[in-house]
């Protein structure tokens, strides 16, 4: 009987304890235009953070963190603008249609001379 009481004894401290230190879950309603401007800007800041993009900016004569102070304080359609012009630019080494034409009148003029 003892132990069975002592057993409950600290399954009940255990439980005291337990109950004190969990805290409240709290959550809110967050619309689809504010997390996808919200991923948005985050894709602005990361494409801040690049050290080419940094690069760039000092040559132009901005502090990056003056221009990632500009992105916090733009609307989330300005930002969404430039996030999507972000997906249009060419990644590194890409040709574009006149430098394909190049290479192919190259390469068929190699072909005729050899």
């Amino acid at each position: 009987m003892k132990k069975t009481m002592a057993k409950n004894w600290k399954a009940a401290l255990v439980t005291a304890a337990l109950i004190a230190l969990a805290n409240p879950a709290a959550a809110d309603m967050v619309s689809t235009d504010q997390a996808l401007a919200q991923t948005d800007r985050d894709r602005v800041r990361a494409f801040l953070e690049r050290k080419d993009a940094e690069k760039q900016m000092k040559a132009l004569g901005v502090a990056p963190d003056t221009a990632k102070q500009r992105v916090d304080a733009m609307t989330d359609e300005e930002v969404r603008t430039i996030a999507g012009k972000i997906d249009r630019l060419p990644a590194g080494a890409a040709l574009s249609q006149n430098d394909w034409l190049i290479v192919i009148l190259l390469f068929v003029l190699l072909l005729i001379v050899i």
